[in-house]
């Protein structure tokens, strides 16, 4: 029996560490790292948008200065420095929630078993994000009105730090009167200095730059019409892998919790809280595991191995869409192409660049300091979205966001679609030829394809660029989608074969650095 729970615990462990090692992913860990590099040349936190030439000036609460404060160090140890952070992140997530373990007395199977259960609920946000810090405080927060533990001053200190990490110290706040409105129901007295600690922690929560307008921000995301349509704050969506694990532990922590509703109630009512919250929103699940697991636990001691098993199945599929051995996986940031325009900042640097919204963080993590982007991730570009989605509905609303933004270049997805068109030769005959989007919307007559890869393409308006440098970039024949359209040209001898070879190699030398390069999961045009 002692080698069969050895076995277990080793399984076990052996999946939290798995999702331990993923590598980091979010699109969002360069703008932080651009803000934190802000925050240490600067020595305070930022009140203006500075990063962008689109709202340069704007007011921006920056909710998450404390958390860019510290990560700004480990981005300079690159890759494996952000792996490292988001380790270390997801560490300290799951430390509380073992110490909540252990005042429960479980068993080291038990808190194995909590171990695989954290990580497999934790999956959709295992990454480099400022909500695991909230993940730990509220951990932390839970273990101790857990215990009966409550005071004014760890109140007070805790939510002085917590609010200028993440703006998850509103879930910490509510868990205050929910815990004792639960204890209260259920005939159970809440833990003593409760309010004195619920006070503490409000008044803590203005220890910030920002004072009383850090609460505006709740305002603005509540406010936000595009905030449902951005996937993390998204409801939960089960075509997506990453949340299955999720969604079946939701499923049995809502079960779990309605069974321990008497003897636990501030846990069962905080698990089914965050379990409906959830499902509203999949960013409130990183808050679920600390309140549910430890029911879950309780409610099937001796089922480790239908549970792992079950664990173990959820899992393969989203872990084996992973790119291993990589500290970071770029599949949502076009790198290549980003660290072309860097290469090329001189030539760049002048011009009003359009980026796609996910790669602006990176855009302008590598363009440094001086560097300026139309938006990154930030909420105060949420607006953009929209207006962008307008633009690729046609030629004529790309032309018009165009000159409205006075853009100069383009670092845009490299988007499926493929239009019909209609080629007429000399002698009146005729031949259909669908051809990439981009042929019609950015006419070549004033706009030069200068690179492409699996993930994006770089376009810069022909005036704007020395006649020399575009005749080195240029890629005028070998354009993505469209080798029907070469192949034809090349058997009517219209596209000189020695240009076309000459581009084939120039193209096969960038891949060097497009190696690791993964296409970006198509979007519509």
């Amino acid at each position: 029996m002692h080698k069969e729970g050895s076995a277990l615990r080793a399984w076990a462990y052996a999946l939290a560490l798995i999702v331990l090692w993923l590598p980091v992913r979010s699109p969002d860990v360069w703008w932080h790292l651009s803000a934190g590099r802000w925050i240490w040349a600067h020595g305070a936190a930022p009140f203006a948008e500075t990063f962008s030439f689109t709202l340069a000036g704007a007011p921006w609460i920056d909710f998450e200065w404390g958390f860019q404060l510290l990560l700004y160090p480990f981005g300079l140890l690159g890759d494996w420095g952000l792996w490292a952070a988001k380790a270390l992140l997801l560490l300290a997530a799951f430390l509380p929630l073992d110490g909540l373990l252990r005042d429960r007395q479980a068993s080291p199977l038990a808190r194995a078993l909590g171990a695989a259960l954290f990580a497999a609920a934790i999956l959709p946000k295992a990454d480099l994000r400022a909500d695991l810090l909230s993940a730990a405080f509220f951990a932390w927060q839970l273990r101790r009105l857990a215990s009966g533990r409550a005071s004014f001053l760890a109140g007070f200190a805790a939510f002085a730090f917590w609010a200028n990490l993440h703006a998850g110290f509103a879930v910490g706040l509510a868990l205050y009167p929910g815990w004792a409105l639960a204890r209260r129901l259920a005939g159970k007295d809440r833990p003593e200095g409760l309010w004195a600690e619920a006070c503490g922690a409000a008044l803590g929560t203005l220890l910030n730059p920002y004072g009383l307008s850090l609460y505006a921000v709740f305002v603005t995301h509540a406010l936000d019409p595009v905030r449902v349509g951005v996937a993390e704050w998204g409801p939960l969506d089960l075509s997506r892998p990453f949340q299955w694990p999720l969604a079946a532990a939701l499923a049995a922590g809502a079960w779990a919790a309605w069974r321990a509703r008497r003897a636990d109630p501030g846990l069962a009512a905080a698990a089914l809280a965050l379990s409906a919250a959830t499902l509203f929103s999949a960013r409130f699940g990183v808050y679920w595991p600390a309140a549910a697991v430890p029911l879950l636990v309780g409610a099937a001691p001796t089922s480790a191995p239908a549970v792992l098993l079950a664990l173990t199945a959820l899992l393969a599929i989203p872990l084996s869409l992973v790119q291993w051995g990589r500290p970071y996986q770029d599949m949502f940031v076009a790198r290549r192409a980003v660290d072309f325009v860097a290469a090329e900042r001189e030539v760049f640097a002048p011009l009003r660049v359009f980026n796609t919204y996910e790669y602006g963080g990176y855009l302008g993590w590598r363009l440094g300091a001086e560097g300026r982007v139309f938006g990154d991730g930030r909420y105060l570009f949420h607006g953009q979205l929209a207006e962008m989605q307008e633009a690729l509905s046609g030629p004529a609303p790309l032309a018009a966001f165009l000159e409205r933004h006075r853009l100069d270049a383009l670092l845009i997805k490299r988007y499926p679609a493929r239009l019909p068109g209609v080629r007429v030769y000399p002698d009146g005959s005729r031949r259909e030829l669908a051809r990439p989007w981009y042929v019609t919307y950015l006419p070549r007559e004033r706009w030069a394809l200068v690179w492409w890869d699996l993930q994006a393409l770089v376009f810069v308006e022909r005036a704007k660029v020395s006649e020399e440098w575009l005749a080195a970039r240029e890629y005028r024949w070998l354009r993505p989608g469209d080798e029907e359209a070469l192949a034809d040209a090349l058997s009517r001898g219209e596209a000189p074969a020695d240009e076309v070879a000459a581009e084939k190699a120039r193209h096969e030398n960038d891949r060097v650095l497009q190696r690791g390069s993964r296409a970006t999961p198509w979007t519509k045009l």
